[in-house]
């Protein structure tokens, strides 16, 4: 059964392409929720606080936490090519183990997919757009406004680049209805791939 990348436009509906797919039995990996694990081996702590200063990872929860590294890596390129050193490449190879143990079709969701150089290992990718307009106000209840989600994508491939590589696209243009009926309809072919 094929492994399947599940990347797009921040705020474009991924996580709702994969409530609907993992309904029809696909198996959803989310590569935002390893990375995040990452940032809890002992190795990858012990490099950030050597950069970072003791006591970096001292925080009440882990929400708490990835909010301060986000603030870290965000506002500074140094900062955002050290993380992404740190963790990128062990990310990648938890997503390859979890997605070689998965059974039947298999969705992995990788918001840096192309950056992190994953199109490699994966059967087909799908790319979920939507208008900037739409996206900004999804991510109004993450509390981003439409300075946050450009600064954000700023750090990233340009979307018709990677438009361009996928093997299916998705234009989240409609309500959330109409895009629940595209991820169905989707999902009927990549079931069959």
């Amino acid at each position: 059964m094929p492994t399947i990348g599940l990347t797009g436009d921040v705020g474009a509906g991924k996580s709702t392409l994969c409530s609907v797919w993992r309904e029809m039995g696909a198996n959803v990996i989310d590569a935002d929720t390893v990375a995040r694990s990452m940032w809890d081996v002992p190795e990858v702590r012990v490099e950030a606080e050597k950069r970072w200063g003791a006591g970096f990872f001292d925080e009440p929860d882990h929400r708490t936490l990835w909010a301060k590294i986000a603030a870290k890596i965000f506002n500074d390129a140094g900062e955002y090519k050290f993380a992404s050193a740190l963790i990128h490449k062990r990310t990648g190879e938890e997503l390859k183990k979890l997605a070689r143990e998965s059974k039947g079709w298999t969705i992995v969701e990788i918001p840096l997919l192309y950056e992190g150089g994953h199109d490699e290992w994966l059967d087909y990718v799908v790319y979920a757009a939507a208008p900037f307009d739409k996206r900004v106000a999804r991510n109004a209840k993450r509390n981003w406004d439409a300075g946050e989600v450009a600064r954000r994508e700023a750090k990233l491939t340009p979307s018709y680049e990677k438009m361009a590589k996928a093997d299916f696209v998705l234009v989240n243009d409609g309500t959330e209805e109409e895009w629940k009926q595209k991820a169905r309809e989707l999902g009927e072919k990549l079931k069959k791939l």
